[in-house]
Order: C-alpha cells, then structure tokens, then sequence
C-alpha cells in the first residue's frame, strides 16, 4: 500500500495555501510535516482526505484516484482526525467510535458487530480510554477528547492514517504514550501515515521521514537527520536550536527566537 502525493495545488480564493506538493508515503511509514502556522499542513492533510479539493495535482492509493472513490469507500482507507471537533455532538463515547465502523457494515445491518464492539474495546484499553465509554463527548476534557479522537481513527482500521496534532492538549506522559502506540499500530498494521505537528521533538523522535512545508510549498522532506538542520530550522521558524542525539536520532530542542536584525529570510 503506497499513497502517492502528485503535484498538489490548492488556493483560498486568490490566495495560494500549496503550491505543487509531491511526495511518496509507503505502507509502514509515519511521515511528520511540519512547518509554521499558516504554512499549509492542515490544508495538506485536508485534502489528502477528499475534504478540499485541489485545483490541481492528485492523490493516488495504490494507483487509484482517491478523490473518485465514493465517501463509503473513502471511509474505508482514510482516517483523519479532525482537530477541531464539537463536543456539543450528544452521543457517548462508545457510540462516537462506532461510527468509525460504519463504512465497513452492510448497509441493512440493524445492530452492531460483535466484531466491530470488539476493535472499540481493543483499542479502547491500548490508549487506556476504557473508562470513559459510558461518558459523552461533553464530559471530557481536551486531553480525554484527544484520545478518543485518535482511538476513533483506529477504529476505523485505515488503510492510510491522517493525524492533525495528535499531541494536542495531551501531557507528558500521554503524549509519548500516544504516540509509541501509534507508531506500533503503523508498523504493525502496515499504515500509511500523515502527521501535523508543531513539536520539533517529537518528530525528532518518532518520524520515519519529515516534510518542511513553508508558504504552502515543500523546502525539504527526507529523513529527520538530513532535514532536521540548524540552519533550515532557523530560516522557517525564526528561533535559533539545538541539536542533540538521543539513542541515534537528531533532536531539535528550540532556545530562543532569532532577532529580526538577524533573520535574512529563506534562500
């Protein structure tokens, strides 16, 4: 399973939000995009998931046109975790990640799986959410919401894994917990996956590969180690770093930012 990236381009009305973006994800992968605010990585994400259309490029899955397929099958291969979900939706926990399943029933199904309540509860206790099945979305904090969120996408059992801040709201403890699971769960299942992140640590640490996006145009994508440098880092986010190896991997801690008198802009 490869999903192909080909040319993409997409505008807001006059405005250019990504200007030809081309790249290739494998089955296994998880792939960081990163970039500062404004520079196109929600956009990105959004129309991988057929949510924006492109005014030109396209995304192939296996050779296959993603934005011809129907939103039955859509719902198939593609999880996308909409950051900004509403928490007035009146429905408990459980019943938010059934919803997940729902590409996957027949059509005049009239109850639930035993299957489908079966992946809910598998993955309701690998990211340690068991306890708030019974609870609506409303009760729950960011953090709580966060999770479900993410425990939802798994649910869905994709083919290719679209994460917007994964990390969000989520503290030490269950962020790195997070993502280990999610990093298994790719590996594991043999997803193709896409992550929004402002963190530079954490796509230090978990990203396979990493996509620099700037103006809505890629600068750089490649390993951590030969994407994440001082001088690119310094150039798109205007804040000096540091760069320290953790068990063989580059990380980039940020300091402080760079003065304006110093900064001469990206070359």
């Amino acid at each position: 399973m490869k999903i192909v990236v080909e040319k993409l381009e997409v505008w807001y009305d006059s405005t250019p939000a990504l200007r030809s973006a081309s790249f290739e994800i494998s089955e296994g992968e998880m792939v960081f995009v990163i970039g500062p605010n404004g520079s196109g990585k929600s956009t990105l994400l959004k129309t991988i998931a057929s949510i924006v259309r492109p005014k030109a490029g396209a995304v192939y899955l296996d050779g296959k046109v993603l934005s011809r397929l129907s939103p039955r099958d859509l719902g198939k291969l593609i999880a996308y975790i909409d950051p900004h979900l509403s928490r007035s939706i009146p429905t408990t926990v459980l019943d938010f990640l059934l919803t997940a399943r729902y590409p996957h029933q027949s059509a005049l199904s009239f109850s639930t799986p035993r299957q489908d309540l079966d992946i809910v509860e598998d993955v309701s206790k690998w990211l340690n959410i068991s306890h708030l099945l019974d609870r609506r979305l409303d009760q729950l904090s960011s953090g709580e919401l966060q999770r479900v969120l993410l425990a939802r996408a798994f649910v869905q059992r994709p083919k290719v894994l679209l994460l917007d801040e994964p990390s969000a709201f989520l503290d030490l403890k269950y962020r790195l917990e997070v993502l280990d699971y999610v990093k298994k769960s790719v590996k594991a299942s043999k997803i193709a996956c896409l992550a929004a992140v402002h963190d530079l640590y954490l796509a230090s640490l978990y990203a396979d590969k990493v996509i620099v996006l700037n103006n809505g145009e890629i600068i750089a994508a490649g390993r951590g180690e030969d994407v994440l440098r001082e001088d690119l880092i310094e150039r798109v986010y205007r804040v000096k770093v540091s760069l320290l190896s953790i068990n063989g991997r580059r990380v980039a801690i940020p300091l402080e930012p760079i003065k304006e008198a110093h900064y001469g802009g990206l070359t």
